[in-house]
């Protein structure tokens, strides 16, 4: 009986092999010669071997090679992109499989399992911190987009989720552990997003294929200006109406009033629904979430009637004055935010009022790749795999590879 899977590993193999003497036969007849290219100061070395790792295995190279006493460097290996002896297709797969597996050594074995390529993890590691930088650079830099047809609504989305960090990374820092200090970092994930025609009457629905994100370990100052440039990239000039959606963080807002001031700001109407909860259990606190006051409460929020809510509460706080202070400062919440609570208006006029995908986002960009049990990262390492994840996941990472071909 045939056995098919051997088959077919032992042709792959073997194509791989094939494919290695070709490339090392033709550069061995069709280098260039680099000679005239030595500086002054530099010793020449004719045929310094390299061996070569690409997708297609390991193969020899022999270039020329210039040493200055200091450094060294191969005008050859410059001009066929590569990097610590690898090819630009290898150096793709590793930086997409450091950002995509659920840690290095998975990717190792990943690349491994798919590709028949023997790849140290720690080759990956060092691969994502080549590569990283420049996916980072080239996604805040890259040509902005005249979307046709121009979205209706164009949203942008942003949240904080905690990356467990080295020591090293928060010293000094503030935390929620008992001793006051902090035991990760803050990474800021922002997304921009647009949505399918409405159709009257139904909910909207995202366009799928839409999504874009941003990472960064960068205050809320300067994540700010980063979120605001990915919304100008994606044609945010050409939308007909911006919606910033976001929980009731006041620097969700704050960052929402210095970039996108003429936006639609909408408070995501379940962390309201939370806060109701909160407050009905604070006032009632025999009843349940799932009816009485809690329910009819929120029915208000959805009905636009976030003022006859606010009025109801503050004669609850003048009849209860045991707890007068704390259903005040429970009610601050729902004042502050009064005018991004009008959630039969947001859906009338064919708005999400729900910040799901920036949520789903902390799970899927961040989450899944960098808060793993026993991971311990440098906030710089974190950035450069959270860079490749946003542009793989937002669809930009064959563009980035290649504006990085033509560069």
């Amino acid at each position: 009986m045939l056995n098919m899977a051997a088959i077919e590993e032992g042709l792959l193999c073997a194509l791989m092999r094939d494919g290695c003497k070709m490339l090392e036969t033709f550069f061995k007849h069709h280098v260039p010669e680099c000679a005239r290219e030595r500086r002054r100061g530099e010793r020449h070395y004719c045929h310094r071997h390299l061996q070569v790792h690409s997708v297609l295995g390991k193969f020899s190279l022999w270039r020329d090679y210039f040493y200055d006493g200091e450094q060294g460097r191969a005008p050859l290996d410059e001009r066929l992109g590569l990097k610590d002896g690898i090819t630009p297709g290898l150096q793709r797969l590793m930086s997409r499989a450091g950002a995509m597996s659920g840690s290095f050594d998975l990717a190792s074995d990943d690349l491994k399992e798919y590709s028949r390529l023997e790849v140290p993890a720690r080759s990956i590691q060092r691969m994502a911190s080549v590569i990283g930088p420049h996916v980072q650079a080239w996604m805040q830099s890259r040509k902005p987009v005249k979307p046709d047809p121009a979205p209706e609504v164009m949203y942008v989305s942003y949240d904080g989720t905690q990356v467990p960090t080295t020591k090293s990374e928060t010293q000094g820092r503030k935390g929620k552990q008992p001793d006051g200090s902090s035991k990760g970092r803050e990474v800021k994930l922002g997304c921009v997003f647009t949505q399918l025609r409405v159709i009257e009457g139904e909910l909207p629905d995202r366009d799928p294929d839409s999504t874009t994100y941003v990472a960064s370990f960068e205050e809320s100052v300067d994540f700010g200006g980063l979120i605001r440039k990915e919304a100008q990239l994606r044609g945010m000039a050409y939308a007909g109406k911006v919606v910033v959606l976001g929980d009731g963080a006041p620097w969700i807002w704050e960052v929402a009033r210095v970039n996108f001031p003429d936006a639609v700001w909408i408070l995501d109407l379940y962390h309201a629904f939370e806060h109701v909860n909160d407050m009905a259990a604070l006032v009632y606190p025999q009843e349940s979430a799932d009816s009485g006051h809690a329910k009819k409460w929120r029915n208000w929020l959805k009905a636009d009637k976030i003022d006859r809510f606010i009025k109801e509460i503050s004669k609850l706080a003048d009849a209860t004055p045991a707890k007068k202070d704390d259903i005040l400062k429970a009610l601050n919440y729902f004042i502050t935010n009064r005018d991004r609570m009008l959630y039969a208006t947001f859906r009338k006029a064919g708005y999400f009022v729900g910040s799901g995908v920036v949520e789903a986002g902390c799970k899927t960009v961040v989450g899944k790749r960098a808060k793993q049990s026993g991971m311990f990262w440098h906030v710089q390492g974190a950035q450069n795999v959270l860079s490749t994840r946003c542009a793989v996941l937002g669809n930009l990472f064959n563009d980035f590879w290649k504006h990085r071909k033509s560069a």
